[in-house]
């Protein structure tokens, strides 16, 4: 078995280029998607993905998700895909409890590589 993850996201077209990209890997399995957080945490709950990719941005919800995933599904690791920069990264990260960031711009590259290191712990 490989590595479960949910896609939630609000952007149809984003959860699209994101499945995409993790398809593309025989040990990477999308076992959802959700266009919102009561949606998401139902699914996190009967799915138990290892990995939740979730939107992360200043004024977003995605902090406040965040913290709501890991109080409830400890075991479940956050992914937030963000536009932040700079030292608001390693702020969030501590404040928020997500078990990582990544540059929206890094998709393509990065992806796949940081789910693998998120997974891993």
């Amino acid at each position: 078995m490989g590595i479960t993850i949910l896609l939630a996201d609000s952007v149809d077209g984003v959860r699209h280029r994101e499945r995409t990209l993790l398809e593309k890997e025989p040990d990477l399995e999308v076992v959802g998607e959700a266009a919102d957080e009561p949606e998401a945490m139902s699914l996190i709950k009967s799915l138990k993905p290892q990995i939740v990719l979730t939107d992360f941005n200043v004024r977003a919800t995605g902090k406040i998700f965040a913290k709501q995933i890991k109080s409830q599904h400890p075991k479940t690791k956050v992914l937030g895909v963000t536009e932040l920069k700079g030292r608001y990264v390693k702020n969030f990260l501590k404040i928020f409890g997500p078990d990582e960031l990544l540059d929206r711009n890094d998709l393509e590259t990065a992806l796949i590589t940081t789910v693998r290191l998120v997974a891993q712990g």
